[in-house]
């Protein structure tokens, strides 16, 4: 994105990637893997999704298809990891 370094626009982007990791943080099962946040596709959603409420406030015709991929590629993660945390011994 190339947007203004204004302290107006920097605080909007800031914003909206603050939103954006709430809603991945919420659509994935974090609490079971939380060292997902450390895996680069993690990074990646919440800079798409910034991206896309960036250009689109109201996400008016939905998640963009690649959000959704990334958030069950990352739910995979999470739940495979975390059964392998949680599991047997």
């Amino acid at each position: 994105m190339h947007v203004d370094q204004t302290e107006e626009e920097l605080a909007t982007v800031t914003a909206l990637l603050n939103g954006s990791q709430a809603i991945i943080d919420d659509s994935i099962e974090l609490a079971l893997y939380p060292d997902i946040v450390n895996n680069p596709l993690y990074v990646r959603a919440i800079i798409t999704l910034g991206q896309a409420l960036y250009y689109d406030r109201n996400l008016s015709t939905g998640q963009p298809k690649a959000i959704i991929l990334m958030i069950d590629h990352l739910n995979a993660i999470c739940l495979t990891k975390g059964a392998n945390l949680n599991g047997p011994k």
